[in-house]
């Protein structure tokens, strides 16, 4: 049997979720092939290149960007390809605005997971930099609405263990979400994360409903 397959996010959500939620919240994520799920991973792409394009002093290239999602935007016939032109626009003019005078120095981006017995969570960061010396993973949220309570510190326990297993030289406070429309930058702790059996007991919740649903 295949190992099954969650984003960090997907796995943050479902175990933050109330009871009577936690299937529905799956739903969304358990299917990563299908056309809702890859469009909900592909919604942010142009901003969080943007973004990227930005750290590396870009600054010509971002104002095309913006200016440019907004042409599109006036001249789009489809309501969801305008509101998606919109969307883009204003998480990457909210970053910019919030967390665009961080000095970060944009490295290769990591393909990183975290795996528990036939469960892998994907634990990709939208940004891998350096600042100050030392490693930086930001997963970055661009939408309006900030996460709900819990989500960020799972999925920032998620990427810094997955970032160990991977041998990257990453500290607690050095993994980081970003929340662009609340301006919500939340870090790791600096007393270090807690056990990994919290995170294990979540996948096993994920696994249970997974094969019951």
């Amino acid at each position: 049997m295949a190992p099954v397959s969650i984003s960090m996010r997907g796995l943050a959500e479902v175990a933050s979720a109330k009871p009577s939620r936690k299937q529905s919240k799956l739903k969304r994520f358990q299917y990563p092939e299908s056309d809702e799920s890859k469009g909900r991973s592909n919604y942010y792409v142009k901003a969080l290149s943007a973004v990227k394009r930005h750290h590396r002093g870009q600054s010509d290239i971002v104002a095309a960007v913006l200016n440019g999602l907004m042409i599109e935007a006036a001249s789009e016939t489809d309501p969801r390809k305008k509101a998606k032109l919109r969307s883009n626009h204003r998480a990457l003019k909210d970053y910019l605005e919030k967390f665009g005078s961080r000095q970060l120095v944009i490295k290769p981006g990591k393909s990183l997971h975290y795996a528990y017995k036939d469960l892998i969570v994907s634990a990709h960061p939208d940004l891998v930099a350096e600042e100050n010396g030392s490693l930086i993973l930001i997963k970055i949220n661009p939408s309006k609405d900030d996460f709900a309570g819990g989500v960020c510190s799972t999925i920032l326990h998620i990427l810094y263990e997955a970032a160990k297993n991977q041998g990257l030289p990453i500290k607690p406070t050095g993994v980081e979400c970003l929340q662009t429309s609340s301006g919500s930058r939340i870090a790791g702790p600096k007393s270090g994360f807690p056990d990994k059996s919290i995170l294990n007991n979540a996948c096993q919740e994920l696994l249970t409903l997974w094969f019951s649903a």
